[in-house]
């Protein structure tokens, strides 16, 4: 059984036949001016309009991208080249933003960029009062992503955009919502935010395709050379079946009749129910402010390695909310900014992620075997034997 839909989710039957269709027999480059061009870039553009409309923005703020974390570099080294000289060359973000995020920020640093990080509360929240403080005349971007990878906590993407533009309105403001597409609402307009990352595999869609949105007026320098596509913003011959299949995709979600934020959010309390009173746990992040499909779980005195290890062999898939290598655990740098870095949190939680394929059936079954290999585990460590 798959619970690990923050990392990647199965693709969706719809957008597989899509994709097959376009790649039997639309295979045309949609730079070309032949028939087979004319058609590749029909789809494009199709697909480019449902992507944009899902958003709230125009067909031209859409830059197809190789995924979210190309979205995300584009978004803040391209806007941190793009700044002229006399610019300032103050970035803000947090301590618990995604890699693909967080490297570009340590690039910059290396290249003349001073960067704030905005610590966080032990809900997974950071302070608005702080970011107030730390938005400066020099400030030139801020990136804040919207749902956390590993907790699912949300983060006030409007307020956050009317305190920037109260401040200082020349800021650009990013944010990395790949983990809040599925089931967020999001209109760019209305957030207020001049650039915003998302990723196809995490609702459904085809893994290396997302988009960058860019607000018209926005400067943004390409990391790619080499060709006009994506309005000079990113050169190659665009994947007219990725982008169809994300396309499909997003229809499939959004989809009023699916209501897969409804579902999800059914999933996720139906596994706490089955868990209640059974074994010891806690919640890591906000109970009331995050986004349905995710639950980042400590389980105290239970090393996140070994209940995936286990889970694993009993047929659950789960991942950990710190990265496991080598049978050892790396703390998870998200929780030891909410928790401090002694705490047992950080090496002994686990992200469990649920996806529209998953039943109620399904995860009450997870319940019982994650409460049963928990059990399992507390006895091997009684006894010093680990796997």
């Amino acid at each position: 059984m798959y619970l690990d839909y923050a990392a990647t989710t199965p693709m969706n039957k719809s957008v597989r036949k899509t994709m097959c269709t376009i790649m039997e027999e639309d295979f045309g480059n949609p730079s070309s001016v032949h028939r087979f061009g004319r058609k590749a870039r029909y789809l494009l553009d199709s697909a480019k309009a449902t992507l944009a409309s899902s958003i709230g923005a125009k067909e031209g703020e859409i830059i197809m991208t190789g995924g979210g974390s190309e979205s995300n570099n584009l978004a803040i080294i391209g806007t941190a080249y793009s700044l002229p000289e006399h610019a300032g060359k103050h970035i803000i973000t947090t301590q618990i933003e995604h890699p693909s995020v967080h490297e570009p920020m340590t690039h910059l640093e290396q290249h003349g960029f001073e960067v704030t990080y905005l610590s966080v509360k032990k809900d997974g929240s950071f302070c608005l009062d702080a970011l107030r403080r730390a938005i400066r005349q020099d400030t030139a971007l801020i990136s804040i992503m919207m749902v956390n990878n590993e907790t699912g906590v949300i983060m006030p993407i409007k307020e956050i955009s009317d305190i920037i533009k109260k401040q200082n309105p020349a800021i650009i403001f990013h944010t990395d919502a790949v983990q809040a597409y599925e089931t967020q609402a999001i209109d760019v307009t209305a957030l207020g935010v001049d650039l915003l990352s998302t990723s196809a595999h995490k609702i459904g869609g085809p893994k290396g395709i997302g988009f960058l949105f860019k607000r018209q007026g926005c400067k943004l320098e390409s990391l790619i050379k080499g060709g006009e596509q994506e309005e000079n913003k990113r050169a190659g011959t665009e994947n007219i079946a990725a982008i169809a299949g994300f396309a499909c995709a997003v229809k499939i979600v959004q989809a009023p009749q699916n209501n897969i934020a409804a579902h999800i959010e059914t999933l996720r309390d139906t596994f706490l129910q089955a868990m209640e009173n059974r074994v010891a746990f806690e919640i890591n992040g906000s109970h009331a402010n995050r986004a349905p499909h995710i639950l980042n779980i400590w389980f105290p005195g239970i090393p996140a390695n070994l209940l995936i290890t286990h889970l694993d062999l009993a047929g659950i898939a789960i991942s950990a909310g710190s990265a496991c290598s080598s049978g050892s655990v790396k703390p998870s740098r998200v929780l030891t900014s909410m928790f401090g870095a002694d705490n047992p949190r950080n090496t002994e939680s686990v992200r469990i992620s649920f996806g529209p394929e998953l039943t109620t059936a399904n995860v009450e079954q997870a319940a019982n075997i994650l409460i049963q290999t928990t059990t399992k585990i507390q006895t091997l460590l009684a006894k010093e034997v680990y796997i």
